[in-house]
């Protein structure tokens, strides 16, 4: 019997009770499971098991839970990659504006008294976490903000903020399928709190250079070319 049911699996349960809950194809299998449930936590389990759902009998299949996980993960690889392509892109413009002598461009006490004893903007830009660089980026004027992201409205510094909290929660290995504390960002002007919309807002501010391969990034992610039994459930799926 297949397909989501009504029945949840109590948090607190142990290892051994929970694998019984498991179908599996082969030992090999079992035993990889195991592993990763000593590895990653009965209850990062239970959690993803209780979103997946069990089918009629209250068993699931192990693969079907590999692979859930498996594509969060994918998810979460390859936003990383396009968020650090995204605080790359901040550093140039907040250097190359510095460079070029921009009056109101407002770095703070420390930077200032650094660059004044002979460091460079580059040195202290590289020595700011994304928070950090955010605080600078709050300090711009409205045309220096539509400079820099020229898809940008009223709500850019909410969009930025969101863009940062998604960010943490994929730096701190945070299932993003389970995640409910994304910060609120603008796609088209309507507040969305949501993965999708989410990764939508970094799409829309990332640089155009970048934004093809995000998308694509993300919705090649359902495929696997070394398993050609690779399945998740449409409800999971993220598409742009």
């Amino acid at each position: 019997m297949t397909g989501k049911t009504e029945k949840y699996i109590d948090i607190h349960i142990t290892k051994s009770n929970l694998m019984k809950k498991m179908i599996f194809s082969d030992e090999k299998e079992m035993h990889r499971c195991s592993k990763y449930l000593d590895l990653k936590g009965v209850a990062y389990h239970v959690l993803l098991i209780n979103l997946i759902g069990l089918d009629g009998d209250g068993e699931i299949k192990y693969k079907l839970i590999s692979d859930v996980y498996k594509y969060d993960k994918k998810i979460r690889n390859r936003l990383y990659k396009f968020l650090s392509a995204f605080e790359e892109q901040i550093r140039a413009f907040i250097a190359n504006s510095f460079n070029h002598g921009l009056s109101t461009l407002q770095l703070g006490d420390s930077i200032n008294k650094n660059l004044k004893s002979g460091s460079n903007i580059a040195f202290e830009l590289e020595d700011l976490d994304f928070g950090q660089l955010l605080q600078i980026v709050e300090k711009f004027t409205a045309k220096d903000l539509k400079r820099m992201f020229p898809k940008s409205d009223e709500h850019i510094i909410d969009n930025l903020k969101a863009i940062k909290e998604l960010r943490n929660a994929i730096s701190h290995h945070r299932i993003l399928l389970l995640y409910d504390e994304f910060e609120k960002c603008y796609i088209d002007g309507i507040e969305k709190t949501d993965l999708i919309s989410n990764i939508k807002n970094l799409v829309n501010l990332i640089d155009q250079y970048y934004r093809q391969f995000l998308i694509d990034a993300i919705n090649e992610a359902t495929s696997d070319k070394r398993d050609s039994t690779f399945f998740i459930p449409e409800r999971f799926i993220v598409s742009l």
